[in-house]
């Protein structure tokens, strides 16, 4: 899929403190490279989100200025929103930043977009950005993306240089590549991806599992112990496993089902007729699955499961007890526990 590129204004600053990866245990930094990254993904929560919400109008002036038409990211996938002069504006900012600049900190490349967007990697601005941070500061780099190029012999040779710097993860949600195919539009194939795992972790390059999020239809046939086989647990320093949140974009992933089937069913009964009580199953019994797997393969230490427990039912709770490798991801009350009583009540 080739990106209609289009310029838009940067952000004053590129690396950024990020409080949402904080939160999840990700990272205390961030650095994106584009306004809009070029996958594509119709589920993306960046298409919806605040930075491009504020700057929709100006944006939308920009690609109807630059392509001719009126164009938004929800109507064309291949839409790419690029900074001119990142590398330059990245130098300027890194210029009076001294060797330690990040010294014991991580660096998400990249939180809101994929820096290994084809168009970035053919240009060689991924690869240029990348040797900067590694020369200009000591930040840890965590590598997240779904293109499988990372395992790629030139790519992974890179990582395994550099490999006390590193930690490499492709974000994957479904085990099932014809349904990726409809949905995450550029991307490399689920299939890919896994196979990019196997070949990093061959080379001793640090990886970590990114199943953010499982879509409900892989709670069938055993999908989702699957994919965690293959990242393999046992390789990975850490395993990140979301359910999916409605995120303003549930009728384009219920659109990807075919209709009358359980999995279309599913959305219709959650986000339409507000069924909270079949997402809260759904989200109890992944922990579970996945927490079984851990526990039964001794990984269980490795586990970051990100809750948005606001929905979780007194009768699914029970199936968090103890919490284990839970990390809460709702805005707490102002006692600092979950404002959802029945999880309250497990934290205190």
């Amino acid at each position: 899929m080739k990106s209609m590129i289009v310029n838009v204004k940067p952000m004053k600053t590129l690396i950024k403190k990020s409080p949402g990866f904080i939160k999840k245990e990700l990272s205390g930094y961030k650095l994106d490279l584009v306004a809009l990254c070029g996958f594509g993904c119709l589920y993306c929560s960046s298409n919806t989100g605040n930075y491009l919400r504020i700057n929709q109008k100006e944006f939308a002036e920009a690609a109807e200025n630059q392509t001719g038409k009126a164009i938004k990211p929800k109507d064309a996938p291949n839409l790419m929103m690029i900074w001119p002069d990142v590398i330059e504006q990245l130098e300027k900012e890194l210029a009076d930043k001294p060797k330690e600049y990040g010294a014991g900190e991580v660096l998400m490349f990249s939180m809101l977009t994929d820096g290994f967007s084809p168009y970035l990697v053919k240009e060689g601005i991924t690869k240029k950005v990348l040797e900067m941070i590694l020369e200009k500061t000591s930040f840890r780099i965590r590598v997240l993306t779904k293109n499988a190029v990372v395992g790629n012999p030139d790519w992974v040779g890179f990582f395994e240089k550099n490999k006390e710097r590193f930690m490499v993860g492709l974000s994957t949600g479904s085990i099932d590549d014809k349904w990726s195919k409809s949905i995450e539009i550029g991307t490399s194939s689920p299939k890919a991806r896994f196979s990019a795992y196997a070949k990093l972790q061959k080379a001793g390059v640090p990886t970590f599992g990114m199943l953010c999020p499982v879509f409900p239809d892989q709670m069938n046939d055993h999908a989702v112990e699957k994919m965690l086989d293959q990242i393999d647990p046992e390789k990975v320093d850490q395993v990140w496993i979301e359910p999916f949140n409605d995120r303003a974009n549930w009728r384009t992933v219920r659109a990807s089902f075919t209709e009358g089937s359980p999995e279309y069913g599913w959305f219709t009964d959650v986000y339409e007729w507000g069924k909270s009580e079949n997402w809260s199953q759904y989200a109890s019994e992944l922990y579970v699955r996945v927490r079984d797997k851990a526990v039964s393969e001794g990984w269980l230490h490795k586990l970051k499961y990100l809750l948005y427990e606001g929905s979780i039912t007194e009768s699914d709770s029970i199936k968090f007890e103890g919490l284990e490798g839970v990390l809460l991801q709702s805005k707490p009350g102002d006692d600092g526990y979950s404002q959802n009583p029945h999880i309250a009540r497990m934290q205190r």
